[in-house]
């Protein structure tokens, strides 16, 4: 009997995705035959066949697999046969129930998660996460226009768009003389103090809620001025906007921010850092329109170019140094240079890396992910991982993990926050299994449980990877997947909720700021 075995390549990598089998169950392999298609963060790879007979798989595709184990056996006789199916786990419920369509299980997903038929998909053989991608690049093609008069003409499928592009046509209208009183002697306004600059704004059509905060000799200029409760600018921060800035609630841009385009919509929630600029050549334009959703990153120092309409969705990073821009620079086009003026979106949940840039006229999918210092010119499909000068996409964003996988690296964080809190001098317990893997800190258990039915001693704060049933007084419950805080939990709650955001997991209802705490 021969053994197909995923092989450690580096010390830095555990699992590696099985991302698709290329041969049935059982079916007969030839020996250098490819059999599957393996994914690692490094490389995209097909396995073969170490000898002839048949191929029993021992995982089925789209699950993460720890490197060093054994996913397939090629059985040589038909005893060998008989020995390596009885190797193989019994699969879920879920996992064997017949589906309509042959697709792969990751195609599947796919589509599941972007309303794709894949019954409209027409193909022999099995239907791919490729063929899916490409459905879901013609539908956003294929899709109306945003009924927005600032968006004409850009789909916006897959972009979960700020509230503040429904507006009231009115809504934070300044009274003309203070506005042009703002645009000839900008400095004098810079000149006042947070308190004094918001009661400016408010007595002249302004809307500005409550808790908002302007650093020191931070301005905005527009004629129409909305900015939710619990929005923070930092000092020196400069916006000029040629008809309409709105930020939503609990908005926060650090120090050095320069904003300069026609109508600026930013969403709630969104965190920005130092010295970002957005602006640039064109941005007066009547196109030079930045949307960005809910919850969105924009790192230090990014760059947006908006002569034509930027939209960032909801969840989406724009980390560091990174830069986008909507035109280029060039010699004359009659003479052949390239000349192009184009939009740019970033669908919901999709990452730009440091120093990454997307040219004109790009569109990052969603929950895609284009590597570091990587120059982007093309569409890269949701889900994706795309690297390099110029981009391509090598393999997958995300990988499907099993429910022990995920219980496993839940556990690990219980371990990895009772470290941080221990170092930063609180008096933590030690780590238990118990009923759940935690400890006590503050008077208050802290606990991971795979699925919480309900009820439980309080204090406590609990994560989950399921909750079902009522939380009683005093508990917090994290959902880990549904990404859902339910019940309370006070400082201890928060600090938590801070750890696991760090780790990429933002649970509503939001928006929502730390505050300080533990952590």
């Amino acid at each position: 009997m021969l053994e197909i075995v995923l092989t450690r390549e580096d010390a830095n990598t555990e699992f590696a995705l099985l991302a698709e089998w290329l041969v049935e169950d059982r079916a007969e392999v030839a020996q250098g035959q490819p059999v599957c298609v393996v994914e690692t963060t490094k490389a995209t790879v097909e396995i073969e066949s170490p000898g002839a007979g048949s191929l029993v798989q021992l995982y089925d595709d789209g699950i993460e697999v720890e490197l060093g184990k054994t996913i397939a056996v090629v059985a040589e006789s038909a005893d060998e046969l008989e020995t390596a199916i009885a190797r193989r786990e019994p699969r879920s419920a879920a996992e064997s129930k017949p589906t309509d369509s042959k697709a792969t299980k990751k195609a599947i997903e796919l589509a599941e998660r972007h309303g794709i038929d894949l019954a409209s998909i027409e193909k022999r053989g099995f239907i791919t996460e490729k063929d899916v991608e490409a459905a879901i690049a013609k539908a956003a093609a294929t899709a109306g226009p945003s009924t927005q008069p600032a968006l004409a003409g850009i789909s916006t499928a897959g972009v979960s768009l700020p509230e503040s592009l429904d507006l009231d046509e009115d809504a934070g209208r300044l009274d003309e003389g203070f506005f042009e009183s703002l645009r000839t002697d900008p400095e004098a306004f810079r000149a006042l103090s947070s308190d004094e600059k918001i009661e400016r704004y408010r007595e002249n059509g302004a809307q500005i809620g409550e808790g908002v905060a302007f650093g020191l000799r931070t301005i905005l200029v527009a004629p129409r001025i909305v900015v939710s409760p619990g929005v923070a600018i930092g000092p020196d921060g400069t916006v000029v906007c040629e008809e309409l800035v709105a930020i939503g609630e609990l908005t926060q841009f650090g120090p050095d921010l320069d904003l300069r385009c026609r109508r600026a919509y930013i969403g709630a929630g969104v965190w920005a850092g130092r010295s970002i600029r957005i602006g640039g050549g064109g941005h007066r334009d009547p196109w030079a329109t930045l949307a960005v959703g809910d919850l969105a990153f924009i790192g230090d120092e990014a760059f947006i170019n908006v002569c034509r309409p930027v939209l960032i969705g909801r969840e989406a990073f724009v980390t560091m140094r990174s830069m986008i821009v909507t035109h280029n620079i060039g010699h004359s086009l009659l003479e052949g240079f390239e000349n192009r003026f184009a939009p740019v979106v970033l669908e919901d949940r999709a990452q730009l890396g440091l120093g990454a840039v997307l040219y004109a006229g790009v569109r990052i999918g969603a929950e895609a992910i284009v590597a570091s210092n990587s120059y982007v010119v093309g569409d890269v499909p949701a889900r994706a991982f795309a690297i390099g000068v110029p981009a391509k996409v090598t393999g997958s964003a995300a990988h499907t993990l099993s429910r022990s996988r995920q219980a496993e690296l839940a556990r690990r964080m219980v371990d990895e926050l009772h470290e941080l809190l221990a170092l930063r001098g609180h008096d933590v317990s030690a780590v238990s299994d118990g009923d759940g893997r935690g400890f006590d800190v503050e008077g208050t258990r802290v606990y991971f449980t795979p699925s919480y039915g309900g009820g439980g001693d309080s204090p406590a704060v609990v994560l989950t990877l399921e909750r079902a049933g009522d939380v009683p007084d005093g508990v917090g419950v994290l959902d880990l997947l549904g990404r859902q805080v339910h019940g309370s939990g006070g400082i201890v709650l928060d600090s938590v909720r801070e750890f696991c955001r760090k780790r990429g997991i933002r649970f509503e209802p939001g928006p929502w700021r730390y505050q300080g705490g533990l952590i």
